[in-house]
C-alpha cells in the first residue's frame, strides 16, 4: 500500500512539473526562460515519473533500469540546455524586455541575431565598416480602431504612406476576445450572456466599418492606394503577424479593438508591447509638424533594439533626434547607442537627463525605449506618462 502512495506522488508530481513547465514553454517572454523550462520538464518531471513507476513496478531489474535513466537525464539534458542558450546567447538572441542585469556582458562577444538569413558570412564580413545602410519603410500598417484619436491615426498614416511611397495596409480589427467577456454569468443566464455578447460584437462591427469608411474616403481623397483586412480575435496576435523589419505599425492612442463596446478599459501601448508588438506608434493630440524627436533610454538590451530600429529605419528623416537617459542607463549603455548611430550615420544631440529643460514634453515623438515589462516597474514608469497626453507621436518600444 505504501508504495502504491509513493508511486501515485511521484508520478502526480512529476506530470505536474512536466505541465507547468510546457505553459512556461509556450509562455515565458524570451529564448532562455522558455529554454529553462523545458530543462526542468526533461530532468525534474521526467526523473519523478521514472521514480514513480519504479515504486509501481518494484524489483531490482526496474531500479537499475531507471538509475540509469535518470544518471544519463542528469548528464545529457541540463548540458544541451547549456550549449543551446550559450549557442543563442552568443547568436545574439534578445533578452527579455523586463532583465534587469546580464551578467555576461562583455564575457561572450553577441552577434547579430536580426542580420538577413540570406547574407552569408562572407558578405557580412565585406559590408562597409564604418557605415550601415538604412532600411526604407516599406509598410504602414494602421491598426484602425473607433476612439478620439481614429481619425488622427488615420491622416498620420496616409500622411507616412505617401512620404516614404509606402504600402499602405489596414487592419480594422474587433476584438472578439474582450467582447465575450461580459462578467459573472448567474444561473440560468446563459442565454440572456450569448445574446450580449452577440450585440456587442454586432455593435462593434458597425462602429469599425464607420472608421472604415472614412479612411477610404480619407485614402481616396490623397490619391492612396491601399489594402483592407477585416479581422476578428486577438489584436496583438492579428497585428503582429503583419510586422516586419520595414514596417510602420501605428494606431491611436484613445481607443480599443473594442470599439468602445468593451467593459474593461484597456491601453493600447502598453498592452501590445506587452504582448510583443513593439515597436508600436501611437498617435494622439494636434496634428503638429513634427520637428523634434526625444528617445529615452533605460540601458536595456530592448531599449538598444528600439534605438537601432529608429537609427536604421528612420522613419522620420526631417526631425530633430535627442537622446536621453533615464536613471538606470549607465554610460556605457549610451555608447552603445552612439555607437550604432554613427553606423547608421544618424545625428543626434544628448540630453543629461529626463527632465533637461522640461523639453521632452516639447517634443512632437517621444520614444520610450523599453516598455514591454508589465510588472510593478512598467506601471510606475507609466505614471509617468501621464503628462504626455498632448504629444501628437509617441511610441513604445
Amino acid at each position: 500500500m505504501t508504495t502504491a502512495w509513493l508511486s501515485a506522488f511521484f508520478l502526480v508530481g512529476g506530470a505536474a512539473i512536466c505541465l507547468i513547465a510546457s505553459v512556461g514553454v509556450l509562455r515565458l517572454p524570451d529564448f532562455f526562460l522558455r529554454m529553462h523550462a523545458a530543462t526542468e520538464a526533461g530532468v525534474a518531471g521526467c526523473g519523478l515519473v521514472l521514480i514513480g513507476v519504479g515504486f509501481a513496478y518494484p524489483s531490482v531489474d526496474m531500479w537499475i533500469k531507471i538509475a540509469i535513466a535518470v544518471v544519463f537525464l542528469l548528464l545529457t539534458t541540463p548540458i544541451a540546455g547549456h550549449l543551446l542558450a550559450r549557442a543563442g546567447y552568443v547568436a545574439g538572441v534578445p533578452l527579455w524586455g523586463g532583465t534587469v542585469d546580464d551578467q555576461l556582458k562583455g564575457e561572450l562577444r553577441r552577434g547579430d541575431f536580426d542580420l538577413p538569413a540570406a547574407m552569408s558570412a562572407t558578405e557580412n564580413a565585406a559590408r562597409p565598416k564604418g557605415r550601415r545602410e538604412r532600411r526604407a519603410v516599406e509598410k504602414i500598417v494602421l491598426a484602425l480602431a473607433e476612439g478620439p484619436d481614429a481619425n488622427a491615426a488615420i491622416h498620420r498614416a496616409i500622411e507616412f504612406a505617401d512620404s516614404h511611397r509606402a504600402e499602405l495596409l489596414v487592419l480594422a480589427i474587433v476584438d472578439t476576445r474582450s467582447l465575450e467577456n461580459v462578467g459573472p454569468v448567474p444561473i440560468g443566464g446563459n442565454f440572456y450572456a450569448a445574446r450580449l455578447r452577440g450585440a456587442l460584437v454586432e455593435k462593434a462591427r458597425h462602429a469599425l466599418a464607420d472608421a472604415v469608411q472614412r479612411f477610404e474616403q480619407a485614402a481616396n481623397a490623397a490619391g492612396l492606394a491601399f489594402s483592407i483586412r477585416m479581422e476578428e480575435g486577438d489584436p496583438a496576435s492579428v497585428i503582429a503577424a503583419h510586422q516586419g523589419p520595414g514596417s510602420l505599425v501605428i494606431l491611436g492612442r484613445g481607443g480599443w479593438f473594442d470599439q468602445g463596446f468593451g467593459e474593461k478599459r484597456i491601453e493600447p501601448l502598453p498592452h501590445l508591447a506587452r504582448h510583443g508588438v513593439r515597436p508600436v506608434v501611437g498617435v494622439g493630440g494636434e496634428g503638429q509638424t513634427l520637428r523634434r524627436i526625444t528617445f529615452i533610454h533605460d540601458g536595456s538590451e530592448q531599449s538598444d533594439r528600439t534605438w537601432e530600429w529608429l537609427v536604421t529605419l528612420d522613419p522620420w528623416p526631417e526631425a530633430a533626434l535627442r537622446l536621453a537617459a533615464d536613471d538606470r542607463a549607465g554610460e556605457g549603455d549610451l555608447d552603445r547607442a552612439r555607437a550604432a548611430a554613427r553606423k547608421s550615420g544618424k545625428r543626434f544631440e544628448e540630453d543629461a537627463s529626463l527632465s533637461a529643460d522640461g523639453r521632452i514634453v516639447e517634443s512632437q515623438i517621444v520614444i520610450f525605449g523599453n516598455e514591454g515589462h508589465g510588472g510593478w516597474l512598467g506601471r510606475k514608469k507609466a505614471a509617468s506618462h501621464a503628462h504626455l497626453d498632448q504629444v501628437p507621436i509617441i511610441v513604445f518600444g
